[in-house]
């Protein structure tokens, strides 16, 4: 089984509200790259490892009008990754999600988190991605 993390430096940027690809010559997060650069880069990157399972890092974000799931499977599909399916580990205020992109016809995932973790305001729950 082939399993990679990546960090893809402000992925969230590549996209739009309705979590499609922004494609084009607008500059991305990154100093001196458009957009289309970067993506056109990542789509090489994943390609090449074609890992049955990528932890991606600084995902595309969760928020009231964003998908991290829905942006990854986006991505996916626009350059024909087996990696087709995407779960969402942590969310983070900071659009620095932690996500899995995977091949659901070599494994099935779920998010498990242990616990009880105490955040940061003392409360137990699930471990945030900003606590230990």
């Amino acid at each position: 089984m082939r399993i990679a993390t990546y960090n893809t430096e402000w992925f969230t940027s590549l996209f739009d509200d309705q979590n499609q690809l922004l494609e084009d010559d607008g500059w991305s997060a990154r100093y001196k790259v458009t957009r289309a650069q970067q993506i056109g880069a990542l789509g090489t990157v994943f390609q090449a490892m074609d890992a049955d399972a990528v932890m991606v890092i600084e995902a595309p974000d969760t928020s009231k009008s964003r998908s991290t799931v829905q942006a990854l499977e986006t991505f996916a599909a626009r350059f024909d990754l087996r990696t087709t399916h995407a779960a969402l580990g942590f969310s983070h205020a900071t659009q620095q999600e932690i996500a899995l992109l995977y091949d659901p016809q070599k494994l099935t995932v779920r998010h498990d988190p242990k616990g009880p973790f105490a955040g940061p305001d003392g409360a137990a729950g699930a471990p945030r991605c900003d606590s230990a």
